[in-house]
């Protein structure tokens, strides 16, 4: 990425860059998953996506992210869950002949759950058992390599955009703490993920320098436990209409 932009102030001297920044709502439908067979549902969760995008001739960095956001939810086990998530897409792309483009980056999740399960419940791990005197928390930070292919077909007056994504594998650690009587527990796992992220919009013009942007997302993200390989340690499925408005600067 340092190199990247190192070039692009080079190519700026010499040439103007493109850029644009567009704000999306995604509002996700879908289900969260845990190990056990538990599966929470959540609806029309509206996640708000920053999105900027440097072109220079063929060359572009596209980067997209999710700020801290708060969503609550209801978690079978211990009732009314939230969870604080982050998201950035950071993309290299390279433009092909017929609109056609292929990238290479990273993407990064944060999130932080809180699941309030109150005084006096019972908490088993293994051969741990004890009781919980306050809500049990689960954190992690993962992250890894991005791989994208798109294409975009300019009609008349709007863009069709659609892009396919996949991560091979995300690693990170999941980290649960559990406040006992005497203590809080702490206990860290290391977990791998792949991910598969597809998009498709129309980027409607409406003026000179804007555009409407209406489509449909698809995410596909699942997480096995690294040391227990086969054991599940979070899937989230679900599809979001989207909505966004983009501009050129």
């Amino acid at each position: 990425m340092a190199l990247f932009f190192t070039w692009l102030a080079a190519a700026a001297s010499a040439e103007p860059l493109d850029a644009t920044l567009a704000l999306n709502v995604d509002a996700l439908t879908g289900q969260h998953q845990v190990g056990h067979g538990q599966a929470d549902r959540l609806s029309f969760a509206p996640l708000p996506l920053l999105e900027a995008t440097l072109r220079f001739k063929s060359e572009s960095l596209h980067v997209e992210g999710l700020p801290p956001l708060t969503v609550g939810y209801f978690n079978q086990r211990d009732g009314g869950a939230a969870t604080r998530l982050s998201i950035v897409n950071a993309t290299y792309r390279h433009a092909l002949p017929g609109g056609w483009f292929a990238g290479i980056g990273t993407t990064v999740y944060n999130q932080d759950t809180t699941y309030p399960a109150g005084a006096y419940q019972y908490f088993q791990r293994g051969s741990f058992f004890t009781l919980i005197t306050g809500s049990l928390r689960e954190y992690s930070r993962v992250a890894g390599l991005r791989l994208e292919a798109g294409q975009q077909i300019h009609l008349k007056r709007a863009t069709l955009e659609y892009t396919a994504a996949f991560n091979p594998a995300i690693h990170g650690v999941d980290t649960l703490r559990v406040p006992t009587p005497s203590v809080v527990q702490t206990f860290a796992d290391a977990e791998t993920a792949t991910q598969i992220d597809l998009m498709a919009r129309i980027a409607q013009h409406v003026s000179k320098h804007g555009e409407i942007l209406y489509g449909v997302r698809y995410i596909n993200f699942t997480s096995h436990y690294t040391d227990a390989p086969g054991q599940l340690a979070d899937r989230n499925v679900g599809f979001a209409p989207s909505l966004g408005y983009r501009i050129k600067l």
